[in-house]
């Protein structure tokens, strides 16, 4: 066994946060009586990305992201509505959702029964994750899991990645993996904690960053191959 533990991203990597997300914002726009079109649902993930961006550079804090990504949604679609009631109806219908990847849940089932010991660590607002983990059925897989909104800081940060380390009891280094979809998070984060990484890359992107995983898989199951 390479690995002893296998420390997995959420969103994205096991779980399909864009299918969520499309769904909760789908719902919430309908609700607030705005157009649910392809150019809104672009418009909003375009800038829900760039206030993630600059929330992970601590840019801004998590009570800020909760308002400024729908407040500047309102001002791009020239609607009035208000921003934080629009975020949290969204929040709610978004921590519903527990939507998987596909052989996400076969994957950690199986590591599981092979005696891995995992992690969950997830650069999310603690009242979607807890709720999407728990109703997808997932936290039981986990030895830990931990959200950048609990604890004030989020990946790649090292605060992060030491404050997990802590959690997993301070295994040797050369036991640890990084799993995750985010080079600038997850592998950045990975690499500056010096344990390895593998980038999951399903759509087969290029890598135009200055983060470089030990590894890459474009399909979950890959990642049998490397452990």
């Amino acid at each position: 066994m390479r690995y002893n533990w296998i420390l997995f991203d959420a969103d994205d990597t096991l779980f399909d946060f864009k299918r969520s997300a499309r769904y909760a914002l789908g719902q919430t726009l309908n609700d607030f009586k705005i157009d649910v079109t392809e150019s809104n649902f672009q418009i909003y993930e375009n800038i829900n990305h760039e206030v993630w961006l600059a929330f992970e550079r601590q840019e801004i804090n998590a009570l800020e992201l909760r308002k400024i990504r729908f407040e500047r949604f309102l001002e791009a679609v020239g609607e009035y509505r208000d921003p934080l009631e629009m975020n949290r109806h969204y929040l709610q219908l978004l921590s519903k959702t527990h939507f998987m990847l596909e052989g996400a849940v076969d994957l950690v089932e199986n590591l599981k029964q092979k005696k891995y010991r995992m992690g969950l660590i997830t650069n999310g607002l603690r009242e979607v994750q807890r709720s999407r983990i728990a109703q997808a059925k997932m936290d039981h897989y986990f030895d830990v899991v931990v959200v950048s909104d609990e604890i004030g800081v989020s990946k790649p940060h090292l605060g992060f990645f030491e404050y997990t380390y802590e959690k997993m009891g301070v295994p040797d280094k050369t036991e640890v993996i990084v799993v995750g979809d985010s080079l600038n998070s997850d592998i950045q984060g990975g690499n500056n904690f010096g344990v390895d990484t593998c980038w999951y890359n399903p759509f087969e992107a290029a890598n135009l960053t200055a983060h470089f995983p030990t590894y890459q898989i474009h399909k979950l199951e890959a990642l049998m191959e490397i452990l």
